[in-house]
């Protein structure tokens, strides 16, 4: 009887996909969702680990997350990032919508191995770009010597010891190697969008102004917040090119949010204080994300 029974829920569509996937949810699970709750109970102790085993650390509750919040290194990382953020994903966003829209308007020749070479950046590990936007804003980089031609005189400013420039060179090298993922999702909107409407402005006699405003840009604009928001959440996790770059500096200038938990769980061994800032991120961008997708959701009839 049990054979019997064993039988017919294999049979069962919904026990059969059940037997299918659920290898894989254990693995998910085990990768997710225990390290994620082990993140949260190290949140709530005082654990390092140079004072011994974390299941024997006392609890502190929400000591930790208390004063990471009232941390002013803490609070100029959050601000380091969201301009680092901001700017990038502006500039991203602006030159891949330009360039996809030029590529979308005009035919010329050798519209495809210029579409590839776009797309180079985007297949850099950022630990190279990081690397490389070191070496161009360096003393003895490209931009001083440019400049030293142009002036005539000799220039060697240290553009990474200044905290403007520093700044500025961070997002530069950002926006270098993902304003091709940009242009890929904006041009790939484009060519997905209905010609009937468009086709139908021209005879009208609008301008090709008029057309992307009032009718291509409204009906890219779900795909706009897409990638918005995946290009956000990607950049807010940056870590490589500021840490290779600056390591946080001049002082804490570019210290994001990623370098700061990282000095002090790594550096400091303060695990658990940095636990609790990683938790609160989590959240913030979990709220954050919702509400920005919110647009994207169905509405309830």
């Amino acid at each position: 009887m049990a054979n019997k029974g064993r039988t017919s829920w294999l049979r069962r569509k919904f026990g059969f996909n059940v037997l299918l996937v659920m290898p894989l949810q254990v693995i998910l699970n085990f990768v997710l969702i225990v390290p994620f709750a082990l993140a949260i109970y190290l949140s709530l102790t005082d654990w390092s680990p140079i004072t011994g085993p974390w299941y024997a650390s006392p609890i502190v509750g929400a000591q930790n997350y208390v004063s990471i919040l009232t941390t002013e290194r803490f609070q100029q990382a959050i601000v380091n990032t969201l301009l680092i953020v901001g700017g990038a994903v502006t500039l991203e966003f602006a030159v891949g919508l330009v360039l996809a829209l030029a590529f979308f308007s005009w035919d010329f020749r050798g519209k495809a191995v210029f579409a590839s070479i776009f797309l180079v950046p985007m297949m850099v590990i950022p630990a190279i770009s990081g690397f490389t936007f070191q070496t161009i804003f360096s003393t003895q980089g490209a931009i001083n010597d440019v400049l030293s031609r142009v002036s005539g005189t000799v220039v060697a400013v240290d553009w990474l010891h200044v905290p403007w420039s520093a700044l500025s060179a961070v997002i530069l090298a950002d926006a270098w190697q993902w304003t091709p993922f940009m242009f890929l999702l904006m041009y790939a909107g484009m060519t997905a969008l209905p010609s009937d409407p468009i086709r139908a402005a021209r005879v009208m006699g609008a301008s090709e102004r008029q057309i992307f405003l009032r009718i291509m840009l409204p009906m890219l604009r779900p795909i706009i917040t897409i990638a918005l928001i995946i290009r956000s959440l990607e950049a807010f996790k940056i870590f490589d090119v500021p840490f290779i770059m600056t390591q946080g500096g001049p002082g804490t200038t570019t210290e994001t949010i990623s370098i700061f938990l990282y000095k002090f769980a790594i550096q400091f061994a303060r695990v658990a204080w940095a636990s609790a800032g990683a938790i609160v991120i989590f959240i913030a961008i979990v709220i954050v994300t919702l509400w920005a997708s919110k647009p994207l959701l169905p509405k309830a009839e």
